[in-house]
């Protein structure tokens, strides 16, 4: 018993794969202190070398790793273990309340209920739930279902690199809890907006995720866009984008114009899962209170003013950093912060949560 204890209580590191791009962090956690970080980094790989959320070019990947490792890591990270996180948009979430029955019956019961709406074959799926509330009338859960081809590609990726994958989670459950620490005196239902590389993901947090959605479109669609309306170079593009934004500038009528399709796109979006939860709750008269956004896109000028005048909260950029003590490492820059969410949401993952 002794041994399995000291087991489970090794240290982990976080990983998040993106579109083109790896970041890393490993945090020392210590009773009655903020979480240190020891080390994290961020490198890039050839986009083409992930295909539809599978790693394809296991060769470009590896190497991206073994150089984040020798050349672009602040600090140092020393675990094997692995809690990495799986691209949302390639996931199926769906929260379910099923009868009050036997533990051995649940996975089965799971089974009935995902086939009404996932569209694959379950034989092609790796399920998984986590049960969030249990009484006499039934069990309430959050079942993540993800194709095996992902899952076993990030597997043997990880194995081949002599690391021990021990959590495979979407990313917007590591951006969750980032936030449930970050924001814990906000109990309130938030609206979690995280933007990506290359597409965009919507999630009501209320103590779990309740339902989430997936965006195509995220920071290369919105360079892309400014750089056709302005006619200009897309790294020019990106630089306004980063500057500038949709704030207040000599350009913002042009770049708001530019990035109107996408940004009414996610308020209907937004509004659209708000109503889900809003039926779902009915009774409990609990109410969204905030919206929270994350990733690149979240350092966007005017960003959260468009969003809060839009949907009619209050709507802030996730910034946990002041809860996460970096001591003699360098923090990251401004607009690099958002893109280390999801990677620092799977750092703060426990051993004991995971084997719990």
């Amino acid at each position: 018993m002794g041994s399995a204890n000291f087991y489970r209580d090794e240290p982990l590191f976080g990983l998040d794969i993106g579109h083109s791009s790896i970041k890393v962090m490993q945090l020392g956690m210590e009773n009655g202190s903020a979480p240190k970080v020891l080390g994290y980094g961020m490198t890039k790989f050839p986009s083409e070398a992930v295909l539809n959320g599978v790693i394809s070019n296991f060769d470009s990947v590896s190497k991206a790793m073994y150089s984040l490792f020798k050349n672009d890591l602040h600090g140092s990270i020393y675990t094997r273990r692995v809690a990495c996180s799986l691209p949302t948009s390639h996931t199926f979430s769906r929260l379910m309340r099923i009868p009050n029955i036997p533990d051995h019956d649940i996975a089965e019961a799971i089974k009935l209920e995902a086939e009404q709406y996932i569209p694959m074959p379950l034989a092609n799926l790796y399920i998984d739930y986590d049960i969030s509330a249990r009484d006499a009338s039934g069990i309430e859960l959050l079942m993540v279902a993800t194709p095996k081809t992902i899952v076993d590609s990030y597997t043997k990726l990880l194995e081949s690199l002599d690391l021990e994958p021990v959590a495979l989670e979407p990313s917007v459950n590591a951006t969750s809890r980032l936030f449930s620490i970050a924001d814990a005196a906000h109990t309130d239902p938030s609206v979690l907006i995280d933007f990506g590389a290359i597409a965009t993901d919507v999630a009501v947090f209320d103590k779990t995720i309740i339902v989430n959605s997936t965006l195509a479109g995220g920071g290369v669609m919105m360079t892309k866009l400014i750089a056709e309306r302005l006619k200009i170079d897309e790294a020019i593009a990106d630089e306004m984008k980063n500057e500038y934004g949709i704030g207040v500038s000599e350009n913002q009528q042009q770049i708001a114009e530019a990035l109107a399709p996408m940004l009414d796109n996610l308020v209907k979006e937004v509004r659209k899962i708000m109503r889900y939860y809003n039926e779902r709750v009915g009774q409990s008269q609990r109410t969204i209170a905030h919206i929270i956004t994350s990733g690149g896109g979240a350092m966007m000028q005017g960003i959260n003013q468009y969003l809060s005048k839009e949907l009619g909260l209050p709507a802030k950029t996730l910034d946990p950093w002041q809860n996460l003590d970096f001591g003699h490492l360098k923090k990251p820059g401004e607009l690099e912060k958002s893109t280390f969410i999801t990677v620092a949401g799977e750092a703060i993952l426990t051993p004991k949560e995971i084997f719990a």
